[in-house]
């Protein structure tokens, strides 16, 4: 009776693994999803970062698997990972994704108002500077333009 005790806890074991390993699946790919709303970016790398995540997840569930089960593929394991990633999807995921991205959104705000602030006390400078700078390549390129001119001048006689 023991020993039967024992198999029933390791199968639990397993199952719990795989649970908590779909668990934190979802938990990575929602990292994934905060990176793609604070920085964004084209088609080409989300396919990337998705290709990447995917390769990522086969992985470790063949890790664990192999680990658990010595790599033996069992329905209820592939069943905890699938019930791991939509309960964490379902209850936690939509919450957590949609409040640190509004929290990271107004840190990056905060800490970029000096910064701002920087730029627009910077900018009539810089619109002065602008102006001297176009001025000083009009007069060069005509200095230049003269200089070629005087040259084949001397070339040709």
């Amino acid at each position: 009776m023991n020993a039967v005790s024992q198999d029933i806890f390791q199968e639990l074991d397993f199952f719990a693994a795989s649970f908590l390993l779909g668990m934190l699946l979802v938990l990575v790919y929602d990292c994934l999803r905060i990176f793609r709303q604070i920085v964004r970016h084209g088609t080409a790398w989300v396919s990337v970062e998705d290709l990447c995540y995917w390769i990522g997840s086969a992985f470790a569930v063949f890790a664990m698997l192999y680990r658990k089960n010595d790599g033996l593929i069992r329905g209820f394991a592939i069943g905890g990972v699938a019930a791991g990633m939509l309960l964490y999807n379902r209850f936690v995921s939509r919450y957590t994704v949609r409040y640190i991205v509004l929290i990271l959104k107004k840190v990056c705000k905060v800490l970029s108002w000096p910064l701002k602030k920087a730029y627009r006390a910077a900018a009539p400078a810089g619109a002065f500077l602008r102006g001297r700078g176009k001025k000083f390549m009009k007069y060069l390129k005509k200095r230049l333009k003269k200089l070629k001119n005087e040259i084949k001048m001397g070339i040709s006689k």
